[in-house]
């Protein structure tokens, strides 16, 4: 190997010496950088499967409050299109449930033996109205029957609050009831 040197020239052995300088020091520094980078990728690689982890519970977290977030929305229109729907709304509300009361007489052929009592109910929390509506009935079981199907498929808030049996005759079959209803509206 020496021999080898003896043919180079003065300088030639000067560039060859700077060049083995050059390559030594980038050599520690490519050892002393990936020896770092190694440490850094071995760090990174214990705390992947924590972090992974905790990925995957934030995820599934997020995933539930999204789908209570669209319970609650689902909710939400639910009531809004209850109070569009079902309530009866504004000024002419007491006016609509007595022609409403009326139509449901009518439809299932009750005999009405008593004056409509009204009684009010304001619920200032809620923003809603009950309306109570008395009254006495005479009739069949069938005609009761029909009468509750009527208020039952009654497109508003209309319910059948109260039934009290006054007289119930075995032999024609006639019954005589006090009924109670109840009709919402919005104030």
């Amino acid at each position: 190997m020496k021999e080898l040197f003896d043919l180079l020239e003065k300088g030639e052995r000067k560039i060859l010496l700077w060049l083995g300088i050059i390559f030594l020091v980038g050599l520690l520094f490519l050892q002393v950088f990936a020896l770092n980078q190694k440490r850094a990728y071995s760090s990174a690689a214990q705390t992947l499967p924590t972090q992974q982890q905790e990925y995957t519970q934030i995820k599934e977290s997020n995933k539930n409050i999204k789908l209570e977030w669209l319970q609650w929305d689902e909710a939400r229109r639910d009531v809004v299109e209850i109070e569009k729907k079902y309530f009866y709304r504004g000024d002419r509300s007491l006016s609509q449930l007595r022609i409403d009361i009326g139509k449901i007489f009518e439809a299932s052929g009750i005999r009405i033996v008593s004056d409509l009592n009204f009684d009010y109910a304001d619920w200032e929390e809620e923003n809603i109205i009950r309306v109570r509506v008395n009254f006495a009935m005479a009739g069949t079981y069938v005609a009761l029957k029909r009468f509750i199907h009527q208020v039952e498929v009654h497109p508003k808030f209309l319910m059948v609050e109260r039934i009290d049996f006054r007289d119930i005759d075995t032999q024609s079959g006639r019954i005589e009831l006090n009924i109670v209803l109840a009709g919402y509206y919005e104030n």
